[in-house]
């Protein structure tokens, strides 16, 4: 796994124009990539697409706290009878949701860092 195999993960995801793609995305993605690659056990394929998936959720998840961040909080706008609202918590719950289930279906392929076992 790599950048550009995130990459093609996170286009699934959403839709990303070629330079919305290489200026913002791809070092999301690089850094997404290393983190998942950090939690992954010895044992496991680093091919396995749900690696990717879910580097590439943690990827989506970051550029949209990006991209609102980057807004200047106009949240609707109105163009005659048409008008068109976003709500950034919304977005931010949506992206938190497929994170998580992205995670969660990777999980069998992580190490178990937080087990602790201790006598009494």
């Amino acid at each position: 796994m790599n950048q550009w195999t995130v990459l093609d993960s996170l286009r699934q995801i959403t839709s990303l124009d070629d330079r919305g793609a290489v200026s913002k995305a791809l070092p999301l993605c690089e850094a997404a990539a290393n983190q998942i690659m950090r939690r992954i056990k010895h044992s496991a394929d680093p091919e396995d697409p749900r690696l990717s998936r879910a580097a590439a959720a943690v990827a989506y998840y970051d550029l949209v706290l990006l991209l609102s961040s980057d807004e200047d909080g106009t949240t609707s706008f109105k163009a005659g009878d048409v008008t068109v609202s976003r709500s950034t918590s919304v977005m931010l719950e949506r992206a938190s949701l497929i994170k998580n289930e992205a995670l969660i279906e990777a999980l069998p392929l992580f190490r178990d860092d937080s087990f602790i076992f201790a006598a009494v």
